[in-house]
């Protein structure tokens, strides 16, 4: 019995940039083997010459035996004819049908020759071994079968050849013309027992390979999707930092540009209200500092907890814009949002994010209009701006919100399409994904509004 390693694939995805496993698994460690078939293992060559070395003691001590009843020329063509397929069988692992096919050949040359199977139902049944390791079970009966019913009607066929013909010898022997010719029924049953314990071996070492090599690709497949979990974490994690980091800056900034505007307007009519207005942007820069600390010490540990600043403090956002001059109502309705920090932050971020928007693109002179709707499963958020001209529901738009409207509903040819999402609207979307909501977004009368529905599951209280 011989053992090939099996071959061990690859994990899909590998090449440059990615690091393999430091340990490998292999068939070494899906097995268990003793040091004699782990070193056979690990050197299928070592085997191969153990096959031959077995036949060819087998084709010596035949020769050996037919000294007396053989005629040299028919004992020097049996000899030869042992030592081809001694040759032969150290291909069996390469071609296994074509040595079966070969040995078979071989068998009846020296059955026309000798008049006797001799050596070669060992070396069939060597080759019946190849196949059957080698080959599927249907593949193998086929092929065996095959060859089986090929030597044993050779077998027959020689024993219509010496019928009648004058005989001498004694024992089971005959000698025939210079041949040595034994029963044919002992060459047959010879060589179906001994092929049919090779089949069973050979099967048996076959399905083993085939389990050891299910095994080892599974455990590559589970690394492999290892890999890409910790990859796919590493990602979620960079993109969760870049919005945070995004709305931090983003709403910083915008407020201390505009608090640093309105210091500069007022400095020579109201210095108190210039003073009061830089107290409130170093109270916002360092506002925007601490929130800037906290996600660095997420980035260098390993906790998951959500970032600050808590969504409880919507209050104080909103005090935080009127402080820079906007107008901002904020209406919250239904029972309170569950208790899930990841939902109100996500709540709080948009609210942020909308908010700075409309800081930005509409200026310190705007109304801003905030709603944190809550029903049973869904909390609807909703951000309207007045523009620059107007008051939230107007019902006649300004030029600005004429020109939005045509623009995305494309009436007007000669204007462009509108730009794509910042970043803003994207992280939007990306927080109401991951609670199956959905982000709308466009010009409403003067200003802009924003909506965001997410699907919440709280679960029902047990009773």
């Amino acid at each position: 019995m011989t053992t090939t390693t099996a071959p061990v694939p690859e994990p899909a995805g590998s090449g440059a940039g990615v690091v393999a496993s430091p340990e490998e698994f292999t068939e070494f460690d899906a097995r268990r083997m003793n040091r004699l078939r782990r070193y056979f293992a690990a050197h299928p060559r070592a085997s191969d010459v153990l096959v031959c070395l077995v036949m060819l003691v087998e084709v010596s001590t035949t020769s050996i035996f037919d000294t007396l009843n053989l005629s040299v020329p028919r004992l020097v063509v049996m000899t030869v004819l042992g030592l081809a397929a001694v040759a032969v069988l150290w291909f069996r692992r390469q071609v296994p049908v074509l040595v079966l096919g070969v040995l078979v050949v071989f068998a009846a040359a020296n059955v026309a020759v000798t008049g006797r199977l001799g050596s070669f139902a060992l070396g069939i049944a060597l080759g019946v071994y190849a196949v059957a390791a080698a080959r599927t079970a249907r593949t193998t009966w086929w092929i065996v079968g095959g060859s089986l019913l090929a030597a044993g009607a050779i077998l027959l066929a020689a024993d219509g050849a010496v019928t009648g013909a004058p005989e001498s010898g004694t024992g089971q022997n005959l000698q025939v013309a210079g041949r040595v010719y034994s029963d044919p029924a002992s060459d047959i049953s010879n060589l179906v027992f001994t092929s049919l314990i090779a089949l069973v071996i050979g099967t048996n070492v076959a399905n083993r390979r085939s389990h050891v090599r299910a095994v080892v690709a599974r455990h590559h497949e589970l690394l492999h999707a290892s890999e890409q979990q910790a990859k796919l974490a590493v990602a979620t994690e960079q993109a969760r930092i870049a919005r945070e980091m995004h709305d931090v800056v983003a709403h910083g900034l915008t407020v201390m540009v505009a608090l640093s505007d309105g210091a500069r307007t007022a400095m020579r009519r109201s210095p108190e209200d210039a003073d009061r207005a830089l107290e409130l942007l170093s109270e916002t820069g360092r506002t925007a500092l601490t929130d800037m600390r906290r996600m660095l010490g997420v980035l260098r540990g390993s906790s998951d907890v959500p970032l600050s600043p808590q969504p409880e403090d919507l209050d104080e956002l909103v005090q935080s814009f009127r402080m820079a001059g906007m107008t901002v109502h904020l209406t919250t309705s239904g029972p309170p949002l569950p208790d899930d920090p990841s939902l109100a932050l996500t709540v709080y971020r948009v609210v942020q994010e909308s908010l700075t928007n409309a800081l930005r693109h509409a200026g310190t002179h705007t109304r801003a209009e905030v709603i944190v709707a809550r029903t049973h499963d869904e909390v609807l958020i909703e951000v309207t701006d007045s523009g620059p001209d107007g008051l939230p529901g107007e019902p006649l738009m300004s030029p600005r919100g004429e020109r939005l409207r045509a623009r995305l509903s494309g009436e007007d040819p000669s204007i462009s399409p509108p730009p794509r999402p910042g970043r803003g609207l994207v992280g939007m979307r990306e927080r109401a994904a991951v609670y199956g909501g959905s982000v709308a977004a466009g010009p409403h009368h003067a200003g802009w509004r924003v909506q965001v529905l997410l699907q919440i599951d709280e679960p029902e209280e047990v009773r």
